[in-house]
């Protein structure tokens, strides 16, 4: 029972912090964007894509791992310059429209180059079989995971506290003019953001890849968790985006054993829970602020 109990909780907070690198980026847009991306899970799904078809093309897991959010990053690009950058400061639904729109062209572009059939990222010799922790043997490679997103997750929270990037990135966000007249062009530093929020899924989703199948559906899923670790910590919280994304990681790991089939039942009860006693999330701002 102590064995389940502590797989249990490893994996759910491995699961937390990967859910915690798409969930940081999509809180990021938002934050300085303003803009909700309905996208960001099929650019998680390109990564894991992407992360396939390098790793079976150069048989390498660490180049896949490199390229693949690299070239999500990209698709970014233009996606952000091309179609949202002349919708700044416009009804937010039109983002909503665009960004689900992108989802639904990116998900037929994928069945259309590699078809509907699930793929798999090869795991590299490195990280295959377990590790002894006492209590139980646990993958290697799930240890891995769990380092990369926790070094990713704390290295990004540390420049948006300390860094002069994270000052511009703020002062960007609460004073666009001020930031232009002081000779910053404010619009690359919202592409900037945009961009790496697309990296972080891409990361995410090779880094998942390897441990499920790589299928056209797997950005819709996730985007709901998503979004559900977003509202729940506060729109445009970073600090809530990554402490919900643990919650929910734990919450869906021990409902797993508790009843499987009620999983997505205690995710959406537990939003519901929380936006009745605080409705702009557990770290959000007022709508005053």
């Amino acid at each position: 029972m102590v064995e389940t109990i502590v797989r249990a909780t490893l994996l759910g907070i491995q699961s937390g912090m990967t859910l915690a690198l798409i969930a940081a980026g999509l809180t990021l847009i938002f934050g300085m964007l303003d803009v909700i991306n309905f996208a960001h899970g099929a650019l998680y799904m390109l990564g894991a894509y992407f992360g396939a078809v390098i790793g079976a093309a150069f048989g390498s897991f660490w180049l896949a791992l490199l390229l693949a959010p690299l070239l999500v990053g990209v698709v970014g690009i233009a996606i952000e310059v091309l179609s949202l950058r002349p919708l700044y400061g416009r009804n937010p639904l039109y983002h909503i429209l665009l960004t689900f729109g992108f989802a639904i062209m990116i998900q037929g572009a994928v069945v259309e180059i590699w078809g509907g059939q699930a793929k798999q990222i090869a795991r590299p010799a490195l990280l295959t079989g377990t590790v002894d922790l006492g209590l139980l043997n646990y993958p290697i490679y799930r240890l891995f995971v769990l380092a990369v997103s926790t070094l990713l997750i704390a290295t990004v929270w540390l420049a948006i506290d300390r860094s002069n990037l994270g000052i511009l990135m703020r002062a960007s966000a609460h004073d666009t003019e001020m930031v232009n007249a002081l000779g910053i062009d404010v619009s690359k530093v919202f592409t900037g953001v945009f961009v790496f929020g697309a990296v972080l899924a891409g990361v995410a989703g090779v880094l998942l890849g390897a441990t499920r199948s790589v299928d056209p559906g797997m950005g819709m899923g996730v985007i709901i968790e998503a979004f559900v670790i977003v509202v729940i910590g506060g729109l445009g919280s970073f600090r809530g985006a990554v402490y919900t994304a643990l919650l929910i990681g734990l919450v869906t790991a021990y409902g797993a054993l508790i009843a499987p089939t009620l999983t997505e039942l205690f995710l959406f009860g537990l939003m519901a829970v929380v936006l009745m006693i605080k409705p702009n999330g557990l770290f959000g701002a007022t709508e005053a602020a």
